[in-house]
């Protein structure tokens, strides 16, 4: 590998995707990000460093996958949790009307 910091950071990246529990944090991304491009920046770019950016490129595809997954249950909650308030108010105008 060309760059430690750079492959520590596609590691740190990979290790996040590996694990079904972790949930992205907005700032602990920018925080990555910031980091990855300084290296990524300050690079030599040497033997290795193409496998090192195919990897880089896979754990973002994989992000983006995660992201996706995460923005469709997030939807998913906030229409059932709409359904439930509509619900709710029904209910709560049947319970006045029928007093």
């Amino acid at each position: 590998m060309s760059d430690p910091r750079v492959r520590a950071a596609v590691e740190q990246m990979e290790a996040w995707l590996d694990d079904s529990a972790w949930q992205p944090d907005p700032e602990v991304l920018a925080r990555w990000d910031a980091e990855f491009r300084s290296a990524a920046a300050q690079a030599e770019k040497g033997d290795g460093w193409c496998e090192l950016v195919e990897r880089a490129h896979e754990a973002g595809r994989r992000l983006g996958i995660r992201s996706e997954a995460m923005a469709f249950e997030l939807n998913q909650m906030k229409a059932k949790l709409q359904a439930q308030d509509q619900g709710n108010r029904a209910l709560k105008g049947y319970g006045a009307s029928s007093r």
